[in-house]
């Protein structure tokens, strides 16, 4: 029975703190294509550059270090996602989480600490980085944000990863994985089959080897029958005869 297609969710905000040049922002998005436009120096890359902060990606545009993001003259600054999480035939995208939005947030301090929220609860980088692969997200691979300057970054990876990172980002790589793994258990069962049948052969050659020997003891036995049925009838006829003779000789014996 073919598995039921996993609810799917969308970035419904992405809500900007100390980030950059903003002091406080809010972008609102829809299901399908968002666009975002603008003239050069408007923050169009610092929402990019936001997103994959927020989401625990471990490159940042131009290698900046993370305490290099926070807005000039303040200490910290917050950079937050938030997922849809409304259930859909009644599955939820991330079944853990009971409402209907997952906010991930990421807090930037000047000293160079982090940590990272998740519905506004202190969690581990591993636990957004779980919470994430539930939603087939990995924020490491260069097709889910892709910054400026990493095209040429892609295009010099050599062909399988970036088959790798192609199917990964557009959520096929899970169904490819089924698949290896599937071709995987079914050679690994002709292998079995192989070998169960070699040995249903070697059964088959035995028994018919003892069948064999089976019919020829059968046929020692019947002889074997034959020759004590055929001896004892040999020696009634003997016993037979002498009797006729004996009995001649006493006849012979009377009339004289």
């Amino acid at each position: 029975m073919p598995e039921k297609e996993k609810p799917r969710t969308h970035i419904k905000e992405i809500i900007l703190e100390n980030f950059m040049s903003y002091e406080y922002a809010r972008i609102p998005f829809e299901k399908g294509l968002n666009l975002i436009c603008g003239p050069n120096g408007a923050g169009k890359s610092s929402v990019l550059l936001g997103l994959s902060v927020a989401l625990g990606q471990t490159y940042t545009e131009r290698s900046r270090k993370l305490s290099d993001l926070i807005r000039r003259g303040e200490d910290i600054g917050r950079v937050s996602v938030v997922f849809d999480n409304s259930p859909n035939d009644g599955k939820k995208p991330i079944p853990d989480v009971d409402s209907d939005s997952l906010v991930i947030s990421r807090y930037l301090k000047r000293d160079g600490t982090y940590w990272h929220e998740a519905n506004y609860e202190t969690v581990t980088k591993n636990e957004i980085t779980r919470t994430l692969s539930q939603l087939s997200i990995n924020p490491d691979n260069m097709l889910i944000v892709m910054h400026q300057g990493m095209i040429d970054v892609f295009g010099a990876i050599d062909a399988q990863e970036r088959l790798e990172l192609v199917e990964e980002a557009v959520g096929i790589r899970e169904y490819r994985d089924r698949i290896l793994k599937a071709r995987e258990k079914l050679s690994h069962t002709l292998s079995e089959e192989e070998s169960v049948n070699a040995m249903l052969e070697e059964a088959q050659e035995t028994l018919d080897h003892w069948e064999e020997e089976y019919q020829r003891y059968k046929q020692k036995q019947e002889l074997l029958d034959e020759k004590d049925d055929l001896e004892r009838r040999y020696a009634w006829s003997k016993w037979w005869r002498q009797k006729e003779k004996v009995e001649k000789h006493e006849n012979k014996l009377s009339d004289t």
